[in-house]
């Protein structure tokens, strides 16, 4: 195989690699507005529970259990243990909290404050 054919492959892998790229990314996108547009918490829970596995929701579910956490200031091997997590997936959660405009912060604030304002009976 010559080089110009190897690198006209290589060439095609990289762009079906971009396009499934955009194509996913177009999907992600899709289903936060989809999220965003749910009724109530319930028709969410209904399309999540259709869309993931088992496994997957509760692998999605660790990941914002081990974000609060994170924000509440438990030690990741803690919440390793706690969570029979891996310490690379908490990581990642306590760097996107660590980011200066981290939507996991700017959430977990809100939520903070309307949980205090629901005690102060607000």
């Amino acid at each position: 195989m010559s080089n110009l054919t190897k690198m006209a492959g290589r060439a095609i892998m990289l762009l079906m690699t971009e396009t499934e790229s955009a194509t996913v990314a177009k999907s992600f996108n899709e289903i936060c507005k989809i999220l965003s547009n749910c009724a109530n918490e319930s028709e969410a829970r209904e399309f999540l529970s259709c869309l993931c596995t088992p496994a997957e929701r509760a692998d999605f579910s660790k990941r914002w259990l081990s974000v609060k956490e994170l924000y509440k200031g438990t030690p990741q091997r803690e919440i390793a243990k706690k969570f029979n997590m891996s310490l690379c997936k908490i990581t990642r959660g306590s760097r996107e909290l660590q980011k200066e405009n981290s939507a996991f912060k700017k959430i977990l604030d809100k939520e903070s404050s309307e949980q205090a304002a629901e005690k102060s009976g607000l």
